[in-house]
């Protein structure tokens, strides 16, 4: 009678087992990379290596699982395995801050802050007007500064920090613009009448337009910021062009450090040769700082795109 009641117990255990097996199974091949990305933002490194692995075996080669595992990795404390994943991408996708800048990161923390530098500076020629590595890179020659004058004073601790930001994710279109690795932004619903959603190489033209724009702005360039708007920019406030111009020539041209940064574009079809750009805009200077929702009205020129209307909307 007892040995009837182990078997019985055994086999409803043995049922059990199987039970869980097969729906840990039927979990992880419907895994998403929503799910590796909580992983990483709740800090379960471990779960998150398990995850993406696993992710990676159904989609070898997709971009951002190798991006998540990378930084699971880092997140395990296993540095030199991170920085060759981290390397790996920044190879094959150049064109994104993302990867450089994190090695940047994991560099710093073993304080080879030159080959964080370089990496920064790699990510800067790439995308400069990228807020974060604008704020890591000054973080880093802070740091060489302070580590040339201990050694200088051939001080006994010749260490220094250098607190850089980690990027936690491939950012898609925040801060950065359609590449042929990014995924095609969907457009949120507009306040106007919707209009059709261009071409990848129609967003793309123009996102690589509205980022130039940016990247002159943030460098002061005056007469290039300027030469992004048609001749016939409305500028609005009852201003006439020229008026607008002298008063954009007279801003930008005072000193300061300016950072922008663009973030979830979207891009619809309004006409003829005729597109709107709205992002998120956050601007950053040491006396001012504010995020607006932009809106550009672009249009297609000879010369390429330029800014026909230009409008800032804060939430209300």
């Amino acid at each position: 009678m007892i040995r009837r009641q182990v078997t019985q117990r055994l086999v409803r255990l043995a049922a059990i087992a199987l039970w869980l097996v097969s729906a840990t199974a039927v979990t992880a091949d419907t895994l998403t990379l929503k799910d590796l990305q909580d992983s990483i933002d709740n800090a379960r490194y471990d779960t998150a290596a398990q995850q993406t692995s696993h992710y990676l075996e159904l989609h070898p080669g997709n971009r951002d699982a190798r991006f998540l595992y990378a930084l699971a990795l880092a997140g395990q404390g296993k540095r030199a395995d991170a920085i060759d994943a981290f390397k790996a991408l920044a190879a094959d996708y150049p064109q994104r801050v993302e990867p450089a800048n994190n090695l940047a990161v994991l560099y710093a923390r073993d304080q080879q802050l030159d080959k964080a530098r370089e990496w920064l500076e790699k990510a800067m020629a790439t995308q400069p007007a990228y807020a974060t590595t604008h704020r890591n890179l000054g973080d880093i020659y802070t740091a060489l500064a302070d580590l040339a004058y201990r050694r200088a004073l051939d001080a006994d601790n010749i260490t220094t920090s250098a607190p850089l930001t980690l990027l936690d994710r491939f950012h898609y279109a925040h801060e950065s613009v359609a590449t042929d690795d990014s995924a095609p932004s969907t457009p949120s619903a507009d306040r106007d009448q919707p209009g059709p959603v261009p071409a990848a190489s129609e967003r793309r033209s123009v996102m690589q337009a509205v980022r130039a724009w940016a990247q002159a702005w943030a460098r002061q360039d005056v007469e290039a910021y300027l030469n992004f708007y048609a001749e016939d920019f409305d500028p609005g406030d009852g201003l006439t062009r020229a008026q607008w111009r002298a008063m954009r020539k007279a801003r930008l041209g005072e000193p300061d450090d300016i950072h922008i940064a663009i973030e979830d574009p979207t891009v619809r079809g309004v006409g003829d040769n005729r597109l709107r750009v709205e992002f998120m805009q956050k601007y950053r200077s040491p006396g001012y700082s504010d995020a607006v929702t932009k809106r550009l009205l672009m249009q297609r020129s000879n010369d390429g795109w330029r800014i026909l209307r230009e409008t800032s909307m804060t939430d209300s």
